[in-house]
């Protein structure tokens, strides 16, 4: 568990960088009210959330596959609450940054997303052989 979470941790922190200079870029090219000035914090929000989710989910696919799928949906379940909780509240706060926190938001999600599913199939594939 230790390598393969060590390995997520560093290919994780280089898409965090990745999207941060992309973003940084950005900024300059695109009208500013599209990016919210909020992320950097967006980006370690992610970053965070994302190594906690996936360490408990390790740790739950040792054990019975059945517990993996009710932790699977519970933490699915659970960052989708705070997520849209989180966005309610900066909106509410923030009304100026609204459109760009939410683009923002919405692009930071599909990319750790899309991460966080393939690096979990492809950990299931390698128990289930």
């Amino acid at each position: 568990m230790d390598s393969t979470l060590h390995q997520f941790s560093k290919k994780i922190i280089l898409i965090s960088l990745l999207i941060a200079l992309l973003t940084f870029g950005l900024n300059y090219i695109i009208s500013t009210n599209l990016i919210s000035s909020s992320w950097p914090i967006l980006i370690l929000f992610f970053l965070s959330i994302s190594l906690l989710v996936h360490r408990f989910l390790l740790k739950k696919s040792s054990e019975n596959h059945g517990k993996f799928i009710n932790a699977f949906l519970l933490t699915t379940t659970i960052k989708l609450l705070l997520f849209l909780a989180v966005i309610l509240i900066y909106v509410l706060l923030n009304r100026d940054d609204a459109i760009g926190f939410i683009l923002t938001f919405f692009a930071y999600y599909l990319i750790y997303t899309s991460f966080e599913i393939f690096s979990i199939l492809k950990i299931l594939r390698r128990t289930q052989k």
